[in-house]
C-alpha cells in the first residue's frame, strides 16, 4: 500500500512506545518479512532495522512479520519494523510543535522534527529520512 501525500499525521507504535509520522517521509508502507531476501520497489535489497531499537526501546519485535515503513534514499532503501500504524486525526487536524532548544540539544539523535498532542498525550515527530540515512551509511 502505498502512502498517501497529505496533512494526516499517523501512530507508530514500536514496543511499548508510540511516536507520530507524516506519511510525506514513506515511500511504501505495508507487511515485511525481514528473515527473507526483501528488496525494494527497484529490486535492490533493503536495509531492514527494527525502529524499537533505534528508538532504545528493549522489548523485541513481536513477530517475525511485521509492519514496515520504507524510505528511499539515492542509493539504498531503508525498511524501518513497526509493530502497528494508523491515523490519529479521527478527532480532527492536529498541530505539530516545535521542540524547544533545550530540549532538542538534550536527545541522543536528532530525529524529531517536533511533537503533537493527542487525547492529551504529547507524542513525539520523528523525522524517518533522518533515521534513514544514519541506518543506510551505518551511524546506528
Amino acid at each position: 500500500m502505498s502512502a498517501s501525500r497529505d496533512s494526516t499525521i499517523l501512530g507508530v507504535d514500536v514496543g511499548r512506545r508510540r511516536y507520530a509520522i507524516t506519511p510525506a517521509q514513506i515511500d511504501h508502507l505495508g507487511m515485511l518479512d525481514p528473515d527473507g531476501d526483501p528488496t525494494d520497489q527497484r529490486g535492490r535489497p533493503l536495509i531492514c532495522r527494527d525502529l524499537g531499537g533505534l528508538l532504545g526501546d528493549a522489548a523485541p519485535p513481536a513477530a517475525r512479520r511485521q509492519h514496515a515503513i520504507t524510505v528511499s534514499l539515492r542509493r539504498r532503501s531503508v525498511a524501518l519494523l513497526i509493530d502497528h500504524i494508523d491515523s490519529l486525526d479521527s478527532e480532527g487536524p492536529l498541530a505539530v510543535q516545535p521542540l524547544s532548544p533545550l530540549l532538542s540539544r538534550r536527545l541522543a539523535w536528532p530525529w524529531f522534527l517536533g511533537a503533537v498532542v493527542y487525547r492529551g498525550e504529547p507524542l513525539l515527530l520523528l523525522d524517518l529520512r533522518r533515521i534513514a540515512t544514519d541506518v543506510a551509511i551505518g551511524a546506528v
